[in-house]
């Protein structure tokens, strides 16, 4: 096998081959990445992709991505083991080993104190990034994550959720939005060092918050729409969900809901970057994600992903709305490979699920 780093002339091949390389979560999908593969990665940090051909045909493809987070106090570097695919007829052999070692000298020539890897739980292909015996040292679970699918939907006034005003954040609601993201990234152990700018200059991110009556605040959601860098391609449905996609038509007839994509058609999804509740729990997310999925509905869009810890009290409080839920898997250790201080597995984790 021939080992070599991608150029910028490679991203058309690389996002042809995560085409024809699905993501097994339950649901078969493809992410397309095209035209800039590099998009992606890029908004997160500096990154380098590697490509391993068995001859000269491409047999798989893995990115090193490295960034600054915060390790309480302290600033640290923490790279990350992002977008792993091979080939399913070259499984088995020696692509990922090439890959990860190959990353590994990423990471410790660039002296990162922290390996990551964000991995599906129903994705198996992957398995092998955390045994320790192709490439990085043995990495170790530290939290899953729920990512909830709720089918984007105008929800009627019959069941919409009250006593609690929702309405769209202002560019004036910069310095709260701030205040929300530099409390939420605190209580995370790994989270980036500068918040989420707002307005967004790019105009992928849309925020909603919820008053009490009296005026006080009482939460905050916050999504973003990847469409411009990666859509989700179905290939194929889960049986569970074939009711769903039956549910969705019959919404969609009524003006409620746009009915869900074909095979080989674009789930479109907005995904959530903050979700946090002051007051009220249940009653609060529950507006929030009403105003949210209207808003989504009307924007042509499939679903809204709401990323919740496994452990979040809010995951008791969803909304008995259409929805999947697929889970996955932080994993990490040092770059040195000593074993963790015991605190770390205590820690609330940052994984910014929306941008993988």
């Amino acid at each position: 096998m021939i080992l070599r780093e991608a150029t910028e002339a490679d991203w058309p091949e690389i996002a042809n081959f995560f085409l024809t390389t699905p993501v097994q979560a339950g649901t078969s999908f493809v992410l397309d990445r095209r035209p800039d593969f590099g998009a992606l990665p890029a908004l997160r940090g500096r990154f380098r992709t590697f490509l391993v051909f068995q001859q000269s045909r491409l047999a798989g493809t893995a990115t090193a991505l490295w960034h600054h987070a915060r390790d309480g106090e302290r600033s640290v570097c923490v790279g990350e083991v992002t977008d792993l695919r091979v080939a399913s007829w070259a499984r088995g052999g020696r692509a990922v080993f090439h890959l990860l070692h190959a990353i590994y000298d990423v990471f410790v020539g660039e002296r990162v104190d922290w390996i990551l890897a964000l991995i599906g739980k129903q994705n198996h292909a992957t398995i092998p990034v955390v045994n320790g015996r192709t490439g990085l040292p043995p990495l170790v679970p530290l939290e899953d994550f729920a990512s909830v699918h709720f089918m984007a939907a105008r929800v009627p006034r019959l069941f919409a959720a009250g006593g609690v005003v929702v309405r769209s954040a202002k560019a004036s609601d910069a310095p709260l939005l701030a205040q929300l993201f530099a409390a939420e990234y605190a209580s995370q152990c790994f989270a980036p060092p500068d918040l989420i700018a707002w307005p967004d200059p790019a105009d992928r991110h849309r925020a909603w918050l919820a008053f009490e009556p009296d005026g006080t605040l009482c939460g905050a959601l916050v999504t973003w729409d990847g469409a411009a860098i990666r859509r989700i391609r179905i290939l194929r449905y889960r049986t569970a969900d074939l009711p769903l996609r039956a549910g969705m038509r019959i919404a969609s007839l009524f003006g409620l809901a746009n009915p869900l994509p074909v095979p080989g058609g674009v789930f479109g999804m907005w995904a959530t970057r903050l979700v946090t509740v002051l007051r009220g729990e249940g009653r609060t997310l529950r507006a929030l994600l009403d105003a949210a999925l209207g808003c989504a509905a009307a924007a042509g869009q499939s679903g809204l992903q709401l990323n919740l810890r496994a452990c979040d009290p809010l995951f008791t409080q969803l909304p008995p709305y259409p929805r999947s839920t697929y889970w996955s898997a932080l994993y990490g250790c040092h770059c040195d490979g000593t074993p963790m201080p015991a605190r770390y597995f205590s820690e609330r984790y940052h994984a910014d699920i929306a941008l993988v």
